[in-house]
């Protein structure tokens, strides 16, 4: 018997012959010659070097009965394409790693040809910059659940509509993208679905998905993982398998007449206690205290699913050093943001903001509580607080981890005991938490819109002329101000407090005819009087502008009986009277229908401020300038001497003062 070419799929049949050898000689046998299944020739992998972008081509057979491609990578992942191609695009190929693919040509009758392997590594930076976020949820969200369905239905209104956001589903994973997104908020929630991340629906689970999820926050994107999808940060491997979510619902719920939330204090019976209420993620909503034991509220009564997909901190085996809460957060470098509504203890984790580590770049928070849900079978009266939260959140994950605040002091700040005790504040709270940096005009160099979205430039000093060109300690220099109106119109935002006020001139922002002309630099001295900031303007007159509601005044104790009714900064204490604000009387406005609508008309501003005592239109004590096509950043310029950080002695109201400027600052960045 001859045979010039052997087929592999016939190997086993000569192999049974060498077995059966004894009984049979092979030369008894008649074989006809094996149908050879010929492959693909001259594959190559077309791409530039540091481009994701790969094209294989190749040559397929020339013999009939071809049906079909087969495309393996790395010897696991298997493609199989019905038909006949002789080019495959790879969008995102990996990178920085051996790779090789495998093409074999694929027939009518089921045969498989030998393949041909093509093996490269791309070397690649990964060019972070994208600003949109994306959301993903199941490719049967429209059809298998009303909450999907309601929070894409939201998300498409205020993200893609406005160009701020994509949606995408496991079937266009391969648009998420770091390079264009800078987060990714993944929604599930279903009735009857099994516990476990490999049992979620519409192809969530499925091994691209997974990946793509993974490459995403090891190359420093962000995720927002809620209900059912919180398992997920076991799936991109975050935590371990042994800490998945365990307090797990999924049936079909019923009627329920409580108001549902989450309480943002842990531990508050015991001995540590975790104050989460004034974190980015609640900024803005309206705090309950006298609703259980304190919450934020995100629904009403209605038809309630009771999908919690949370963690019971008690059930990991964690010592208690010195509580679950901090031995679980040790453990998975991450915080605890927020527990059930009545839970006054270390028992269950809600929210957890899970750090950015040496592996995963990118920072994920889970939303597991049952208290969130889009759809609740009617009006949900506390809507507006679920959404206000989840826009909190995508804002939270949607800054990048690199992206710090910036604080602008004059070089010889330590002459000033405001401006000294204000950069202390700052260090502690922002520079020593890896959130910020600060600044003198001799290092303004380092001043970057790519990595500092807003900066705070303060200065409060005794005895300096008014005009920004006399403010000290090279404030004034033309390198900084340069920086400044640089900064401004790339986007950056600003925080003019005090005598920085006049910056707003300096930078080209308003005329030098609009600068602030109430001013003050004296030293000051003992007064008793409670000082603070008058949020409503014109409450005497006819058009009434009320910004009590502000996100800058957000968790603020409102004073009604206090002067015409204010937030109070400052108490008792040596007190310097360091105005530097707008007299709207000053600058020849017409009332139209009064000064501070014509000022703000004027100048594209809204004024959300004045002095303690002031009921009518006369001044501006916080101005918000609004961008403009010039300058692409927002200015707030706060003026009021009622903002002042040393009074010679204890503030009773500085912790008003401290929260204030951090909403100013989450406000700008």
């Amino acid at each position: 018997m001859m045979m010039t070419k052997i087929n592999k799929l016939f190997r086993a049949g000569l192999v049974c012959c060498v077995v059966n050898a004894a009984l049979t000689s092979c030369s008894d046998i008649e074989y006809e010659a094996a149908t050879y299944s010929e492959a693909v020739t001259n594959l190559i992998a077309d791409y530039q070097q540091g481009n994701r972008q790969v094209t294989l081509r190749w040559q397929n057979p020339t013999m009939l009965g071809q049906s079909g491609i087969q495309i393996i990578k790395d010897d696991a992942d298997i493609t199989n394409i019905d038909e006949v191609i002789d080019s495959y695009f790879i969008k995102k190929a990996p990178t920085n790693v051996d790779v090789s693919y495998t093409v074999k040509a694929r027939y009518q009758d089921g045969r498989v040809s030998e393949g041909q392997t093509v093996r490269f590594n791309i070397a690649y930076e990964v060019q972070k910059g994208g600003s949109k976020v994306a959301m993903l949820v199941p490719d049967d969200y429209a059809t298998g659940s009303a909450d999907e369905k309601d929070a894409v239905a939201w998300f498409q209104k205020n993200y893609v509509n406005t160009n701020k956001g994509v949606l995408l589903t496991p079937s266009t994973i391969d648009d998420l993208d770091i390079e264009n997104q800078v987060a990714c908020w993944v929604m599930c929630d279903r009735i009857g679905i099994e516990r476990g991340w490999e049992n979620l629906p519409g192809g969530l689970a499925s091994a691209a998905t997974i990946d793509a999820l993974k490459a995403f926050t090891t190359d420093g994107g962000n995720l927002l993982l809620t209900n059912h999808a919180t398992q997920l940060s076991v799936a991109v491997g975050r935590i371990d398998q042994a800490y998945a979510p365990g307090i797990y619902g999924n049936g079909e719920g019923g009627d329920n007449g409580d108001i549902w939330g989450v309480h943002p204090v842990i531990g508050n019976v015991e001995g540590q206690i975790y104050d989460h209420s004034g974190h980015d993620i609640y900024r803005g909503l309206t705090y309950e205290p006298n609703l259980f034991a304190g919450i934020y509220c995100f629904e009403s009564a209605g038809v309630k699913g009771d999908h919690n997909c949370m963690w019971d901190l008690n059930a990991y085996g964690l010592a208690p050093a010195p509580n679950v809460v901090k031995a679980w957060e040790d453990l998975t470098n991450s915080t605890v943001l927020g527990t059930w509504n009545h839970v006054v203890d270390y028992c269950c984790a809600g929210i957890v903001d899970f750090a950015p580590t040496t592996t995963f770049a990118g920072r994920i928070l889970a939303v597991g509580l049952a208290a969130y849900e889009w759809n609740i079978g009617g009006v949900n009266e506390k809507q507006d607080q679920l959404e206000k939260f989840t826009a909190n959140c995508l804002s939270y994950v949607g800054t990048p981890a690199e992206q710090k605040v910036a604080m602008l002091v004059p070089d010889d700040y330590t002459a000033s005991a405001d401006e000294k005790d204000a950069v202390s504040w700052f260090q502690k709270t922002y520079v020593d938490a890896g959130k910020g940096i600060i600044l003198t005009p001799a290092t303004i160099d380092n001043l970057d819109i790519e990595t500092n979205p807003m900066c705070w430039v303060m200065c409060d000093r005794i005895g300096i002329d008014r005009g920004w060109e006399n403010l000290p300690g090279n404030l004034a220099s033309a390198d900084v101000i340069n920086a400044l109106k640089a900064f401004t119109a790339d986007g950056g935002n600003l925080l003019l407090t005090n005598h920085a006020t006049q910056l707003s001139v300096a930078v080209g922002r308003i005329d030098q005819a609009y600068a602030p002309g109430i001013y003050g630099s004296g030293e000051g001295g003992q007064n008793d009087d409670i000082w603070g900031v008058h949020p409503v303007i014109g409450n005497v007159e006819g058009q009434i502008y009320d910004h009590i509601g502000h996100d800058i005044y957000w968790g603020l104790t409102y004073e009604p009986t206090l002067f015409a009714g204010i937030y109070c900064f400052e108490s008792a204490g040596v007190k310097g009277d360091h105005n530097c604000m707008w007299d709207l009387n000053a600058y020849g406005l017409a009332p139209a229908p009064n000064v501070v609508k014509t000022w703000e008309d004027l100048t594209n501003s809204t004024v959300l401020g004045t002095w303690n005592h002031v009921v009518d239109y006369c001044c501006a004590g916080i101005v918000d300038f609004a961008p403009t096509t010039t300058f692409a950043g927002r200015i707030l310029a706060v003026g009021l001497a009622a903002y002042e950080w040393n009074i010679g002695g204890v503030n009773e109201k500085q912790s008003q003062l401290e929260r204030f400027t951090q909403n100013c600052i989450s406000y700008l960045k």
